[in-house]
């Protein structure tokens, strides 16, 4: 009976042991995961805190039966986090992004599932934040804007920097700033920041004009003021000259902030 008794002192101690070991293994790398993204976004020469920067895609997942995953990314673009609260973190980008579903790429799925008939596919948005791919919660789209709001879960929410929309439009010629990832450019340790100057709204288009480069992938991207304020969300680039973009009026943002950020 008492070498029961020590057996099972003995199996819990060794139980403990293994538990408060696997804690610590998993704070280590906590802390470490969290060190190494706050010294990459340590930038104090661009109003744009590049930690806030996203990049988004639409993700197709191949599972064959024996348990095998891979993926393919089938389209991507940018996007740009304002706020992050109680493990929530809420972000703009392009509408158009967000609008297509999976009926949208029903034809590369079906063509998929021919040639591979003992495979499933799953087709989900994603969102790369603080290192990690996480997948989108929530979408509010306002097609006529062309703009979205998307709200993701992350444990690194609070790492946001507050971003509100400007009270203003800047100045012909103020310089302003962004962050994107053209044709799918991107790694976690990756930033591509740009800069551009304000051109002016044509009041016979929806949109307002930067001398920011921008191509396919470059949508959604965030543009700031110099004060760090939200003026606009890139959603058109010229094909002949990629040197200027168009995106979303002022109004609009604001008007997407009020209702689901705020």
């Amino acid at each position: 009976m008492e070498v029961a008794k020590k057996l099972i002192l003995y199996s819990l101690i060794v139980s403990l042991f293994a538990l408060l070991c696997t804690q610590w293994r998993s704070s280590r790398e906590e802390v470490t995961h969290i060190a190494k993204f706050d010294k990459l976004y340590e930038v104090s020469h661009t109003p744009y805190p590049v930690q806030n920067f996203l990049y988004i895609d639409t993700h197709l997942s191949i599972m064959s039966k024996e348990g095998v995953e891979r993926g393919q990314t089938l389209n991507a673009a940018s996007g740009v986090a304002v706020k992050g609260s109680n493990g929530r973190v809420f972000a703009f980008t392009a509408g158009h992004w967000c609008s297509a579903n999976e009926s949208s790429y029903a034809g590369p799925v079906i063509a998929l599932s021919l040639m591979y008939p003992d495979h499933t596919f799953k087709i989900e948005k994603r969102v790369a934040f603080y290192g990690e791919f996480l997948f989108i919660d929530e979408i509010h789209s306002d097609n006529l804007n062309d703009i979205c709001v998307i709200t993701f879960r992350s444990d690194y929410a609070s790492k946001v920097q507050k971003i509100k929309p400007a009270k203003k439009y800047p100045e012909l010629g103020e310089e302003v700033f962004t962050s994107s990832s053209p044709l799918g450019m991107f790694s976690h340790d990756l930033r591509l920041i740009f800069s551009g100057r304000f051109a002016g709204c044509d009041q016979s288009l929806k949109y307002c004009f930067y001398t920011i480069p921008g191509v396919q992938g470059s949508s959604g991207s965030g543009v700031l003021n110099k004060r760090g304020e939200l003026v606009s969300i890139l959603d058109v680039s010229v094909l002949e000259f990629h040197q200027i973009t168009g995106g979303t009026r002022l109004e609009a943002v604001r008007e997407m902030y009020d209702k689901h950020v705020r």
